[in-house]
């Protein structure tokens, strides 16, 4: 180590990652040698990043919109009444008892871990896309209490219960009881459940989220196609060992991503070819846009103040419901708190390039 960083010192290069070194070689009264192997920062040509051509959308919130909002925060706050003589209809509740088989064997006998998946009685099911049987809420539309009905049902691969992925169950039906969905009035009452004074104020301020949120999308969309300029423009050469770095880190997000999705391990495992090919043009991409972005930043002279790096690891640190102070301390011990300052001044350098940005 004392000889390698003395020989470092003599040159200009700025090692990203040691890749190999060989053994020393030792012999009496000639000099000791030995070779390292590394990766080092990559030598490019940054492109023009002014007047970068991109398309601006128009932000504009309509009423339809936010009237789809409040019809929703109504189907939040809905009340369901039992009826009868009611026929069920697409957002009612039926009240089911029912009996499942598979190739002739009751369900709960030849999958004990079924449960009330199998047969139960008193459950109630919605009729719309989310009863806990699959297919069985739009099955029970058009019912009424003392209908019987037998259902087929394939459960799919994704099942909650892996046990039941796949399988096929005939379900025998009986509807014992209906309830109706009802909205709520927009009166004082609804008002003051959601804290707010009136009704203008409400529609106010749902616009006022919506616009945010078509500004932010917006805004996206304009750092998508400066990144696609950039990647486009710019001729580089990334070092291997940190697009291998961010493959693995990548191939983590994505499985991480599906699992929380609902994917299985043994799906996941599944998906690994697919899902390497994925993380690896993610990952080269994003490298070589890190490059690009710190090497415009390094132009402009922007810098991250600790203050900044502060105020970003605090944020990080509310996401994650740790302590701020806990989460430096962590970064540090894995070498990641650079990261931070990084990112920063990577974001500075885009949100520059977005305002000098030639919009069409």
């Amino acid at each position: 180590p004392k000889f390698y960083h003395e020989a470092l010192l003599e040159t200009e290069l700025k090692v990203v990652n040691v890749i190999d070194a060989t053994e020393v070689d030792i012999k009496d009264g000639e000099p000791v040698s030995f070779d390292v192997t590394v990766d080092v920062e990559p030598e490019f040509k940054l492109p023009k990043y002014t007047d970068i051509p991109v398309k601006e959308e128009k932000i504009e919130v309509s009423d339809e919109q936010v009237q789809e909002q409040i019809d929703g925060i109504r189907n939040q706050h809905a009340n369901y009444e039992e009826v009868e003589g009611k026929t069920i209809e697409a957002g009612d509740m039926g009240q089911l008892t029912y009996e499942a088989t598979t190739d002739g064997t009751p369900l709960k006998d030849a999958i004990p871990e079924a449960k009330g998946i199998g047969s139960g009685a008193g459950y109630w099911v919605s009729a719309d896309d989310y009863s806990f049987i699959p297919g069985m809420g739009e099955a029970i539309i058009g019912m009424n209490v003392g209908d019987k009905k037998e259902v087929e049902v394939t459960f799919p691969e994704d099942f909650m219960v892996k046990e039941l992925a796949g399988v096929k169950a005939l379900y025998t039906v009986e509807v014992t009881a209906v309830r109706v969905r009802t909205l709520p009035e927009i009166d004082e009452t609804f008002l003051s459940r959601l804290q707010v004074e009136s009704e203008e104020v409400l529609r106010s301020s749902i616009r006022e989220q919506l616009e945010a949120q078509a500004e932010n999308a917006a805004l996206g969309k304009k750092h998508d196609q400066i990144v696609e300029y950039l990647i486009k423009k710019t001729t580089i050469e990334v070092p291997e060992s940190v697009v291998g770095q961010q493959t693995r880190n990548v191939i983590y997000d994505i499985a991480n991503q599906r699992m929380m999705m609902g994917a299985t391990q043994e799906q996941i495992t599944e998906q690994m070819e697919e899902i390497q090919q994925e993380a690896a043009g993610r990952a080269l991409e994003n490298v070589k846009l890190r490059y690009i972005g710190l090497g415009i930043a390094t132009e402009l002279g922007f810098e991250a103040s600790e203050v900044e790096i502060d105020e970003e690891i605090a944020t990080m640190a509310i996401r994650q419901r740790k302590d701020a102070q806990a989460l430096r301390r962590e970064m540090e011990e894995n070498g990641s708190l650079s990261s931070v300052g990084e990112q920063i001044r990577f974001n500075k350098a885009l949100d520059y390039m977005v305002e000098k940005a030639k919009t069409k």
